[in-house]
């Protein structure tokens, strides 16, 4: 609301942020291209984000002004207090990373509901984009809240509610195998012998072990889950891209297993990791678009 009271169904937010990349490039399967920009939900709020001249520009979908609060949570969902001009210094000249960097100067590391962007990730098992993005939505309009107008504006549905629905129902969406996997990270949320709150506080390893703990759960899952919703920047997640990438531009070893990788990844780049291996990720896929490689 502005001095004079009046409200807006828009809202400028300056920040440079690659929203193709950043929210249709494999951290998150909720995000739809539509009207120029991507529609989605944060939270209980469906919102169409749009990009403008060193800003984004949001959009109430449901006629209700935009208020502080959801600025806020856009803010935060986008990682926007994270120093990406920063990272962008410190590897401009890296041989991997410069030309992604020049190519998509404004992916950035979002910070998802923990407990959706878990299984999301899940869901990623054995899979693809498409694929995960009709599972996780499916699960999402099934199973979900309405909370805004539109068929895909629907709440990310709760442990508990995913835990009674139970594994047969979950395979009836086409999860597949990874129903089982959901199923019981559902059941060990709800219960409570997995706090994902608790996983903020604690350091990355220990916040690791705690995830692959449940059945289903293997390092891969664990550190996307750590990247793209705790806000663990030392994880590490490794595929066929990143490791493809690791072993052409910084010599990793390629007999090491993916775990092994990981570990050496970590290593080499610390708290800068899950920045380095998204830029990576996206430069190892989408390479056809460079002008021109390292």
């Amino acid at each position: 609301m502005d001095h004079d009271g009046t409200h807006h169904l828009t809202a400028t937010i300056a920040a440079s942020v690659d929203l193709p990349s950043t929210l249709d490039g494999g951290q998150s399967f909720r995000w739809w291209g539509e009207a120029g920009g991507f529609r989605g939900v944060i939270g209980r709020r469906a919102y169409l984000i749009k990009s403008a001249v060193d800003a984004i520009v949001v959009d109430s979908v449901d006629g209700s002004p935009i208020r502080p609060n959801d600025v806020a949570a856009i803010e935060r969902y986008l990682a926007l207090d994270y120093d990406l001009k920063g990272f962008a210094s410190r590897f401009a000249k890296d041989r991997g990373l410069g030309p992604a960097l020049s190519a998509w100067p404004g992916i950035r590391i979002l910070r998802q509901d923990p407990w959706e962007c878990l299984v999301a990730f899940i869901c990623s098992s054995c899979s693809n984009i498409p694929r995960i993005k009709l599972n996780v939505g499916s699960l999402a309009t099934t199973y979900g809240d309405k909370v805004g107008p539109g068929a895909r504006d629907h709440a990310f549905p709760n442990a508990v509610r995913l835990a009674s629905a139970g594994e047969l129902a979950l395979r009836g969406l086409g999860l597949g195998f990874r129903a089982r996997y959901v199923a019981a990270a559902a059941e060990a949320v709800s219960e409570g012998r997995l706090d994902l709150e608790s996983l903020y506080a604690l350091p990355y390893e220990e916040a690791r072990d705690r995830l692959i703990s449940l059945d289903g759960i293997g390092e891969k899952v664990a550190d996307c889950a750590l990247a793209f919703a705790f806000d663990k920047r030392e994880a590490f997640p490794i595929d066929r891209w990143v490791r493809r990438a690791l072993i052409e531009w910084y010599g990793a070893p390629e007999r090491l297993s993916p775990e092994k990788v990981a570990s050496w990844a970590r290593e080499r780049f610390g708290t800068d990791g899950a920045y380095v291996q998204q830029y990576l990720f996206h430069r190892q896929r989408l390479s056809a678009r460079l002008p021109t490689r390292a």
